[in-house]
């Protein structure tokens, strides 16, 4: 089968197999082998930073020499970055597994989404690869996500909560902290972002009906900060963390990190330079990322209020009040009104374009959103001639391209 009968098959799978629960998942893994149960999983939910957080333990676990798996999504630049050891899987080791776990959903006849099918394949893939540890990207939520079917983590983490995918886990931050506190296990740790005092409670209060060991992140610990659009750096306890991933989000997602090995640091014998080069090393597309120079072009994924809200903060810290040029796609089921609103007053345009998704917001449309708050606003029809209009009008201005992950592919390769 080749990539584009994968991507249809997915796509159908898609179409007919949503439906919330793990018994699914449960039941294929057991005709697998049970296959989760051969290496320790970190388990990372949340609503934004999760994908960071993952690559932090990921890469400095791998510094140790631990045969590391990570598994993310959505992708980013290609369909195979989601599931990496060292590097992503081969194109070749996809087609080989997805053979296998669809041979074996449709002997047993279980329907299966797309995210389920492409879970089963990732864990599945890291048991045969003998990893020893697996970080695990929560798709959304986690009391009914794909990626809880397992009995046992080694850690579970909790990265920020903001309201996002409310249709599914609830409308208030509360109800949104008690889906992601459900990845935690019986008698479980947990490692937990220091948000606000009424999401804190309900992880407190799963924690103690899961006998869990609950850590909560003291973001006070980062002495000396320095952040720029060429990298952030920090002390923390006795080390120095510099890190690739830039911006001022990424210093609480490097410090929630941080909480999280400090807590497996001994069983795992980690030295102070596998978490020093763990965090050099670290890179994820997409997150405060400068993808061109000359003029400056910058992709930040941030694709909904606390994203935009982090992006924001993020301009300020290394830019000040510069304002900039946003090229700006969206999902019509985002809060993009909400976004605008966070990020028009740093704006001295806006390009909007249709993002690569069936969910897309047509750009004409976005563009008389933003019309009530600027004058200065241009819609194309995707992401690649928004940038060449913004690059050939805005030479000497700083661009930066957010709203949505959908299109990082397409403006990677363009630039």
């Amino acid at each position: 089968m080749n990539s584009e009968l994968i991507y249809e098959y997915l796509d159908k799978i898609g179409r007919d197999g949503y439906k919330l629960g793990l018994d699914r998942m449960q039941k294929t893994l057991k005709i697998l082998g049970n296959p989760e149960k051969s290496f320790k999983i970190i388990h990372v939910a949340g609503t934004n930073g999760k994908g960071s957080t993952s690559t932090f333990i990921y890469q400095t676990l791998k510094e140790h020499g631990y045969k590391t798996g990570l598994f993310t999504s959505p992708h980013i630049i290609n369909f195979y970055d989601r599931i990496k050891i060292d590097k992503e899987i081969s194109e070749e080791d996809f087609m080989r597994i997805f053979e296998i776990i669809k041979d074996t959903i449709e002997e047993n006849d279980i329907k299966v989404s797309t995210f389920e099918f492409i879970t089963l394949c990732a864990i599945y893939y890291f048991a045969e690869q003998k990893c020893e540890y697996v970080v695990l990207e929560v798709g959304m939520g986690g009391r009914l996500d794909a990626t809880n079917a397992t009995d046992e983590t080694l850690l579970s983490v909790i990265t920020k909560i903001g309201l996002d995918h409310q249709e599914y886990l609830g409308n208030t931050l509360e109800e949104i902290a008690y889906e992601k506190a459900c990845i935690m296990k019986q008698n479980g740790r947990c490692v937990v972002y220091n948000q606000q005092e009424s999401v804190l409670d309900v992880f407190r209060e799963v924690a103690e009906e899961r006998d869990n060991k609950l850590n909560i992140c003291d973001f006070d610990e980062a002495k000396n900060i320095e952040i720029n659009a060429a990298h952030n750096s920090f002390d923390w306890k006795n080390l120095h963390i510099e890190t690739r991933l830039v911006g001022r989000y990424q210093l609480f997602n490097a410090q929630l990190a941080l909480s999280a090995i400090d807590v497996l640091r001994d069983e795992l014998d980690l030295s102070d330079e596998d978490i020093i080069n763990g965090f050099k090393n670290a890179y994820i597309p997409a997150r405060f990322d400068v993808i061109r120079h000359n003029p400056t072009v910058i992709y930040d994924g941030g694709h909904n209020a606390d994203g935009v809200k982090a992006l924001k903060s993020s301009i300020e810290s290394v830019f000040g009040d510069k304002k900039i040029v946003f090229v700006y796609g969206v999902l019509k089921d985002k809060d993009y009104n909400d976004e605008i609103k966070l990020i028009h007053e740093n704006a001295k345009a806006f390009v909007t374009f249709t993002p690569d998704s069936p969910r897309a917001l047509k750009a004409e449309d976005l563009k008389k959103q933003i019309e009530a708050y600027s004058d200065n606003v241009v819609a194309k029809s995707n992401v690649n001639d928004a940038v060449d209009y913004a690059i050939e009008h805005f030479k000497d201005d700083v661009i930066i391209i957010f709203g949505t992950l959908y299109s990082a592919e397409q403006a990677y390769e363009h630039l």
